[in-house]
């Protein structure tokens, strides 16, 4: 994925962003050289390939929610509040998280956790949370959660039809996403969000230090090996 250019960058700095998805970290420098790019068809890849294995790799879905991958004793844990539909939200889930799963999640070093917060803005924002979670009960949360932020945004279609296509259980898929359990756990991660006083997306916690807005990867990296 391109980066802007340092120009452009300086330019949207001035000018603000959308108030839901901030651009990038608040507390980071501008790099002098350009990131590493990658490509959006190799970042799926990537994902797709490593998401299949046990031990670190194996997704959880803990019961306030939360879709948590790594190690539980890795040294450091970051948890992303996010949503499918805000830009840079989407970007932090396609350029960032794919170097995070092979530099530091598959090696043991990082804890990874996602928590979907709805925002009003999107109409369909808490159908697909729910799709989310529902999927994340069948295994494939994070395999759906690629999904979404990939495709939602452009082909505007309800999240069972990314559940058909990962081959989820369909009955208990309707079933989980008009149930009771789906909103309560959805209310709880609000309150939970605004107890932490996170409105804007992506807003990510490195062992409990905020972070507001896309950094660059490398910056990002690097909060995380000092943390090591």
């Amino acid at each position: 994925m391109q980066k802007p250019s340092l120009i452009a960058l300086a330019i949207l700095l001035l000018t603000g962003c959308v108030l839901e998805s901030p651009q990038r970290n608040q507390s980071e420098s501008i790099p002098t050289t350009p990131p590493e790019e990658r490509s959006e068809e190799a970042a799926k890849t990537d994902i797709k390939e490593l998401l299949v294995g046990t031990g670190a790799l194996a997704e959880r879905l803990l019961v306030t929610g939360i879709i948590d991958i790594g190690k539980r004793e890795a040294p450091v844990t970051l948890i992303l509040f996010t949503e499918h539909h805000a830009r840079y939200a989407r970007e932090f889930q396609q350029d960032l998280f794919p170097r995070l799963l092979k530099d530091f999640i598959e090696p043991g070093l990082v804890r990874f956790q996602v928590v979907i917060l709805p925002l009003k803005k999107y109409p369909q924002s808490e159908p697909a949370a729910a799709g989310l979670l529902c999927a994340a009960m069948q295994g494939k949360g994070i395999l759906m959660h690629t999904t979404l932020s990939e495709l939602l945004d452009k082909e505007r279609l309800e999240p069972r039809h990314y559940a058909e296509e990962l081959e989820l259980d369909l009955e208990e898929f309707d079933s989980c996403i008009t149930g009771e359990e789906i909103q309560i756990i959805l209310k709880q991660q609000r309150a939970w969000a605004q107890s932490l006083g996170v409105t804007l997306v992506p807003t990510f916690f490195l062992n409990g230090e905020k972070n507001v807005g896309l950094p660059y990867y490398a910056d990002l990296r690097g909060m995380i090996e000092e943390l090591i």
